[in-house]
């Protein structure tokens, strides 16, 4: 009973270290970047929330998917990005102030997918699934995020030296066509996998949680008012990348003279605030939406300490997951789910390949030992 009060009372004090973190970083993004900030500060810490709230992760679902061809997670991503779809596209093309995630289809696409896959297996999250567990007190992901940022820098470095090999540019499906048809073809490869990975669960008496569904919906309708309110869809690890920039300038290493970070983008984002940044401030938004429902929930008391060998596989898997996600444009949410949900092709490559690289990481999960 003692036990109980005394982790109640650490619960309830997170939580309210939690509120006052989010109500300093809605004030700084107000400063920086005005009412845009503040919006984008609300949607990241619901988005923390939702994610936890209904453990809607990516590494979990493609692995039950593989192992066990459980296909329940899988038919909800693509739900997903079908619905995000559905407003992306016209939006994208109809708004010249709204891009897509529109990516290159090149050798480091192939290549950072697999890496990023086999990575998002061996620590047990992708982008947003580091994120939210590490905001939820999660041990490993607490190894992993680290990791993940050095691994992001070191991709900048890797980047610029693999960009062109094989490089056949931006490639959007049925980009001949008007907005309504590539809405459509699109909409319709999304939801068609969809249905075929239900059916196939269905045949197999899989079970379909009909809170997931909430959550799919509720996650595409904050996708696309992160759209709306940003002028780009919603990514994850370019926060990291940034990160991990500002670290090493505070420790005298050059990064503002590589190639990476004297491209327009890359170099306007190193000059100003972490929190002028829509991936940077989502990232800290999202830890502490996830902070907040981890505290309500008693998630943190719950968490153990994982053995030695899975946080080794969590480091090895984050810096994995760092350098993958720079060759390959994104994660998860950023390649696959913005990817696909633009029209671009490079999303579906992203998936393949990631789904590829996520069996070589099962595998290893065996050899480690994971429960």
């Amino acid at each position: 009973m003692i036990d109980f009060v005394r982790e109640s009372k650490k619960e309830y004090s997170l939580f309210f270290i939690l509120i006052l973190a989010g109500l300093i970083i809605g004030l700084l993004a107000f400063v920086d970047t005005g009412l845009k900030g503040i919006g984008l500060v609300i949607l990241g810490i619901v988005l923390g929330i939702s994610f936890v709230f209904f453990q809607y992760g990516f590494a979990s679902g493609w692995r039950n998917f593989l192992v066990s061809k459980d296909t329940s997670s899988l038919t909800q991503h693509f739900v997903l990005a079908g619905l995000c779809a559905i407003i992306f596209i016209p939006v994208i093309s109809t708004n010249n102030n709204i891009i897509g995630s529109i990516a290159p289809v090149n050798l480091s696409l192939f290549i950072g997918a697999f890496i990023f896959g086999i990575g998002m297996q061996l620590a047990n999250g992708c982008g947003s699934g580091v994120l939210f567990n590490f905001g939820s007190g999660s041990g490993r992901m607490i190894i992993a995020l680290p990791f993940f940022i050095v691994g992001s820098v070191l991709g900048t470095i890797i980047l610029p030296f693999v960009l062109n090999i094989l490089n056949y540019g931006q490639i959007e499906i049925a980009s001949n066509f008007n907005v309504f048809v590539r809405t459509a073809v699109n909409v319709f490869l999304l939801f068609g996998l969809a249905y075929l990975c239900y059916s196939y669960g269905r045949k197999n008496n899989q079970k379909f949680k009909l809170k997931m569904f909430y959550g799919t919906v509720i996650i595409a309708c904050l996708c696309c008012c992160v759209l709306f309110v940003s002028g780009s869809p919603w990514g994850v690890t370019y926060g990291f990348t940034l990160w991990g920039a500002k670290l090493s300038l505070a420790a005298g290493i050059p990064i503002d003279t590589f190639t990476f970070w004297n491209w327009a983008g890359p170099k306007r984002s190193l000059e100003n605030s972490v929190l002028s940044d829509v991936s940077s401030l989502m990232d800290f938004s999202l830890i502490i939406g996830a902070g907040l429902a981890a505290s309500l929930s008693g998630a943190f008391a719950k968490n153990s300490w994982p053995p030695t060998r899975e946080l080794i596989a969590a480091a090895i898997g984050g810096l994995l997951m760092g350098i993958g996600a720079r060759l390959s444009f994104g994660c998860n949410i950023g390649a696959f789910l913005a990817g696909t949900a633009s029209g671009s092709l490079h999303g579906w490559i992203w998936f393949f390949m990631a789904m590829s690289g996520s069996m070589v990481g099962i595998y290893y999960r065996k050899v480690i030992g994971f429960k």
